[in-house]
């Protein structure tokens, strides 16, 4: 069995280089280096909001609940998501789906 983690927030347009960019070289090579990281992917929603923000997410899959979660705990992904979260506009939702089939 294996899981996927949703983290999903807005960022203004004006902003979206400079939010691609950090997540290219702060999140990405972090999250990739955990055990159990099988990838993780920035996805941007093509419609504009009514607020004119661009809504996104992260999405990443692991092995095991444990791996996701040693990783989301350690020190490192806390380090990798600071100046990308200074750039979102709503509070990040999160879910975490199990993939079953």
């Amino acid at each position: 069995m294996s899981y996927v983690r949703l983290f999903q927030s807005a960022v203004d347009p004006a902003d979206l280089e400079e939010f691609e960019r950090l997540f290219e070289e702060d999140v990405k090579p972090v999250f990739t280096a955990f055990p159990g990281c099988l990838g993780i992917e920035l996805i941007m929603n093509v419609d504009k909001n009514a607020g004119g923000l661009i809504e996104g997410a992260a999405l990443s899959r692991w092995n095991s609940l444990g791996e996701l979660q040693d990783a989301l705990a350690s020190r490192q992904a806390q380090e990798a998501m600071v100046r990308i979260v200074q750039l979102l506009h709503h509070e990040p939702v999160t879910k975490t789906f199990e993939v079953r089939a």
